[in-house]
């Protein structure tokens, strides 16, 4: 997975925030598009991958916690 700096013209980082753009086959992309437009409930690609991802994120989190115990 190949990660960059989102940067603004001047080079800068964008002010407020630091974000990252990750690389994804073309086959997900289409596939999530699909679902956007089938589901009207996600803006963007964008947004969608950001929940996935911090909803597998909890989801780990939650089950490494549970075989700590």
């Amino acid at each position: 997975m190949h990660t960059t700096e989102v940067k603004l013209k001047w080079g800068k980082n964008m002010p407020g925030a630091n974000y990252k753009s990750v690389s994804i086959n073309d086959e997900l992309i289409e596939r999530i598009k699909q679902l956007i437009d089938q589901l009207g409930t996600y803006h963007s690609v964008a947004e969608f991958v950001s929940e996935a991802v911090r909803l597998r994120i909890e989801l780990l989190e939650k089950q490494q916690k549970t075989t700590e115990k």
